[in-house]
């Protein structure tokens, strides 16, 4: 049972890294505005955290064991709080004394922290850094060096001088080449990464767009909201070995471009190969904040996606198309929509995005140890459905907010969806709502095919087992297939409803399943239910 309630050198040292102990602190960029209403210290030492739009958010690196103090400013007692966390597993209550809360670290996490009457804060918790790259050497292109002169304050735009050191580094003879960007904020458009180059991204330093939407590259010109986009930081098509790491912010400042009906994505690997992505917070997506496209071997790590959860649209956080042998790694996600998803192509149309490469199948896929808060589903297998999606699996996370806790909806295509797994699922909330034919969904698992006029596919063979809903709010859980595209094969084990019986379900009924349509052998456990 899981226990949840779960300037030069004056800039350069505002945003430096402070390295002490076993923690390490990152100084953001003065940019962003500090709240006004928590200070939190690691071990001591001071972290500063971040007012964003609807809540805080802090981050530093921390070993085990080290203590993190969260202070509530004013003078009124915390009465009230929750906590949760990505990993599933136990932990040690925080000690609550007047205005602090107090708890060790058992392992890297990511944590929201609820206290009544305050917005969320986000605390992000990485392993320490290692490998960390010199700032100069044989293989290192520092963007800041004179030769490509970026500037550090973000008043001249710098695609230029870091498009010319990523091309050096490809070029150049060296072994495991490396596009350094110090501490500062630097304006860019859009970048293309080449093969066999890493892009670190140094604490306190931020990718930051800031072209208006006429100097950037069109990739599509209507999205579902009728709004223009682009894919801000790409890799070459057709590449192999790219890495961007590091404790860096990339962000797309897509509330400002909202106004204009143009909507950035910030990351978006595109037909590429052993693609890693490890540390950065990705902040403020239009569009889906890590789309990866038709690639292959991929591995996301200690990514941080920190979207708007209200007064956006279509800003996902990170999806999965037609790609194949993928793990998504402790990972936190906020957006307004999906915050952790696979797709498959849509239908062509004339004003969508068109993908480069032949049609693929998604398969092999690993979300693990991922945190999500959404307004929309927190995990799941979705359309468009042009070819198959297979052996996708979802474990051991958390769900602090959503519509639809985890799930699959099939639209716009004959593909199917089979061998899905979610394993160690925790969902907290679903105090937001999505819709399905028309009526209103928000619940902690929906299983649907829809005709969207393309063609429709079946879901079969899903696992759902070791679920915990703490608060069962919202609708009824929802299984429904279509004539010719059925659900089958659905097993379920081991789900609590903490606002049902408190004890593990022993029937559909249970669960508060109804009638499903176009649905057979669903099971509960080793019992044939319907």
């Amino acid at each position: 049972m899981v226990n949840q309630c779960r300037c030069a050198a004056f800039f350069l040292l505002a945003i430096a890294t402070f390295a002490l102990g076993k923690v390490q602190v990152y100084h953001p960029a003065t940019i962003y505005p500090r709240s006004a209403q928590f200070s939190l210290r690691a071990s001591g030492k001071k972290v500063p955290i971040i007012a964003y739009a609807q809540y805080d958010y802090a981050h530093f690196s921390a070993d085990n064991g080290e203590k993190i103090e969260v202070h509530v400013h004013g003078k009124v007692p915390i009465n009230k709080y929750s906590i949760v966390y990505s990993r599933f597993d136990t932990y040690s209550k925080p000690d609550l004394k007047k205005n602090k809360l107090v708890w060790k670290l058992t392992d890297h996490k990511y944590y929201i922290l609820k206290v009544k009457g305050l917005r969320e804060l986000v605390i992000a918790v990485d392993p320490l850094e290692k490998n960390v790259p010199h700032s100069s050497g044989k293989n290192i292109f520092n963007i800041a060096d004179p030769f490509y002169g970026a500037d550090k304050h973000g008043h001249v735009d710098s695609t230029k001088a870091l498009s010319k050191a990523l091309l050096d580094a490809s070029n150049s003879v060296v072994a495991s080449p490396i596009v350094y960007v110090p501490a500062g904020v630097y304006s860019v458009q859009n970048i293309v990464i080449p093969s066999n180059v890493s892009l670190y991204l140094a604490p306190g330093s931020v990718l930051r767009l800031k072209a208006s939407p006429k100097e950037l590259r069109s990739d599509w010109t209507s999205d579902g909201e009728g709004r223009s986009g682009t894919n801000w930081i790409t890799t070459a098509q057709n590449s192999t070995n790219i890495k961007i790491f590091g404790r860096g912010t990339i962000d797309g400042r897509g509330y400002k471009y909202s106004d204009q009906k143009f909507a950035p994505s910030l990351v978006v690997p595109i037909l590429t190969k052993n693609f890693v992505l490890d540390g950065p917070i990705l902040r403020d997506s239009g569009s889906t904040a890590l789309n990866v496209i038709r690639s292959e071997q991929v591995t996301i790590t200690n990514v941080k996606v920190l979207n708007r959860i209200k007064d956006m649209v279509d800003n996902g956080s990170v999806n999965l198309v037609e790609s194949q042998n993928v793990t998504v790694k402790d990972a936190l996600a906020i957006s307004v929509a999906d915050t952790f998803a696979t797709t498959a192509t849509e239908p062509p149309r004339p004003d969508a995005p068109t993908w480069p490469g032949a049609l693929r199948n998604a398969s092999d896929i690993l979300f693990t140890n991922c945190l999500a808060w959404t307004g929309n589903y927190g995990f799941r297998v979705g359309p468009g459905a042009m070819s198959d999606q297979s052996n996708i699996k979802f474990l051991a996370s958390t769900i602090y907010d959503s519509a639809v806790g985890m799930g699959i909806h099939k639209k716009w295509g004959p593909g199917s969806a089979s061998n899905v797994t979610f394993d160690q699922i925790i969902v907290k909330h679903m105090r937001h709502a999505t819709s399905y034919m028309n009526e209103k969904v928000e619940s902690w698992i929906a299983l649907l095919v829809e005709d969207g006029g393309a063609g429709v596919g079946p879901i079969t063979d899903v696992d759902i087992k070791n679920i915990l809903v703490l608060h069962n709010e919202g609708s009824s859980p929802l299984i429904n297939g279509v004539e010719g595209a059925p659900v089958s094969n659905v097993r379920f084990d081991n789900v609590y409803l903490m606002e049902g019986k408190g004890s593990a379900a022993a029937s559909l009924q249970d669960l508060g399943f109804g009638d499903m349509m176009f649905a057979n052998n669903i099971t509960f456990a080793a019992n044939k239910e319907s």
